[in-house]
């Protein structure tokens, strides 16, 4: 490194730490992540009941929409197995609030095409709205997706 570049990094850390003891505040390198207006997780853990129903859980957010906006979904599945040897269940689903606002999901169903077990599990979900295309014809539009992660299903209500 030069003298010179040496001696203007030295004498901008100096500035920085001069306004810093100034302004009672350190400078911020870069402004915080700015939140995305969709978003939707799955907890970590799944409920399972004596009778087989499947009991997933998480928030979602998503902005407010134009009007004439449809209807937003929520969605959820699961599977559990190998990975060739795993069906995927849809587990309930329902409408969402689209207020710029955090809010909780529950979904609740008893699968069909096969019995789940306590333990490890895999889970996904999505945001989803029908939009007409310009024949009128309603056709999904994804908002977000919560990508498959690992969760645990827990033996009991």
């Amino acid at each position: 490194m030069r003298i010179r570049e040496a001696i203007g990094i030295a004498a901008g850390a100096a500035t920085l730490t001069a306004i810093a003891a100034v302004t009672g505040t350190a400078p911020q390198a870069a402004a915080a992540p700015v939140r995305p207006p969709d978003h939707l997780t799955i907890d970590h853990v799944g409920h399972l009941a004596p009778d087989g129903t499947v009991t997933l859980t998480g928030t979602y957010r998503c902005a407010p929409l134009a009007p004439p906006a449809g209807t937003v979904y929520i969605g959820s599945n699961i599977k559990q197995g190998s990975i060739n040897d795993s069906a995927t269940n849809g587990i309930g689903g329902s409408t969402a609030t689209c207020d710029g606002k955090d809010h909780r999901w529950r979904h609740a169903s008893l699968p069909y095409r096969m019995r789940y077990r306590a333990g490890a599990a895999r889970a996904d979900g999505m945001l989803m709205q029908f939009r007409k295309n310009r024949q009128g014809i309603p056709l999904p539009h994804f908002l977000t997706i919560a990508p498959e992660r690992e969760i645990t299903l827990v033996a009991g209500p």
